[in-house]
């Protein structure tokens, strides 16, 4: 490997690592679950944690099928992971559930051994460019072809098959981002969420990438939609959660944003709309709200306000 090479492959682990430990700075409990043990979600599905992310593996007679990947720093440990609780090394699909750092990092790796990678159309087309994460704007890519997406979808939900397990995902449009995909294991009644679902603090509402809290409250209804009362709901971070908690948060999101709407009709701009916290109530629960509510007010004035 040339010194530029070596160069440049240390940049893009130290942004990486960077990412992960501004996010770990953000939402603590991130930190927590990092080194969290395997959790066998039914006979072939294992829910794994890479550098704070929930990873779910699922087994079959081909290999294994990832949902995300982690960031690129606990790619390698991630693998690892993976085949300790599969009792395989073998990787065949890897799905990213958005485009963001925490769910693509161990594209490179895998892409470039052939692995095929399922995700929206949206999100290989952000991985083309660099683009900065929120919130601290760290820029993330390119992503050299071999590691970006080689199987996309627009709108209709699809299905495949992994061994005996059905799956089914789809699009959750314009939550987070533009990007949004779910996962949904039938037989084992998994149900993964990607990004617009947090068990570790509040979400992030991605608006350089079309992200919009009206998006999320809509996506967190089409996933309560699909899972039922024994469902196994696999958010972006943290815990599993129920389809309560699913419905919880969709109140929860959708009493903010009517709280934000109408201070926004009020002439009220995003400092005095944080000051005035109509998350207030929830932060016992979900951790300081001052970022998230700033996020969510830029995305409802693309969307709702008088010149937008």
């Amino acid at each position: 490997m040339t010194r530029s090479a070596n160069r440049r492959s240390f940049i893009k682990t130290a942004i990486a690592g960077a990412t992960a430990a501004s996010l770990a700075r953000l939402y603590p409990a991130l930190a927590a679950d990092s080194a969290a043990p395997a959790q066998q979600l039914s006979d072939n599905l294992w829910l794994l944690v890479a550098g704070g992310a929930n990873v779910v593996a699922c087994r079959d007679p081909a290999g294994v099928a990832l949902v995300d990947g982690g960031p690129e720093a606990a790619s390698r440990d991630l693998l690892k992971q993976v085949s300790q609780a599969t009792g395989t090394s073998k990787i065949h699909t890897l799905f990213n559930t958005h485009w963001h750092p925490d769910q693509t990092g161990s594209n490179q790796r895998l892409g470039s051994d052939g692995v095929k990678i399922i995700a929206h159309e949206n999100t290989r087309l952000w991985l083309q460019y660099a683009n900065p994460v929120p919130p601290q704007n760290t820029p993330y890519g390119p992503l050299a072809p071999k590691a970006r997406p080689s199987d996309t979808f627009f709108y209709d939900s699809k299905q495949v098959q992994f061994g005996d397990e059905p799956v089914q995902y789809g699009y959750l449009m314009q939550a987070h981002t533009d990007g949004d995909i779910y996962v949904y294991f039938k037989k084992s009644n998994v149900l993964v969420t990607g990004g617009p679902v947090s068990a570790a603090g509040w979400p992030v509402i991605d608006v350089r990438s079309n992200g919009w809290i009206v998006g999320l409250i809509d996506g967190i209804k089409t996933l309560a939609g699909i899972a039922n009362d024994q469902t196994k709901v696999i958010p972006a971070n943290g815990r599993v959660l129920t389809r309560a908690d699913l419905n919880d948060q969709q109140q929860m999101y959708a009493t903010i944003s009517g709280r934000m709407q109408k201070m926004m009709r009020q002439g009220l701009g995003i400092d005095e709309v944080v000051a005035k916290n109509p998350a207030a109530e929830y932060e016992a629960k979900f951790g300081d709200s001052k970022v998230f509510l700033n996020e969510a007010f830029r995305s409802l004035w693309g969307h709702m306000a008088p010149d937008s």
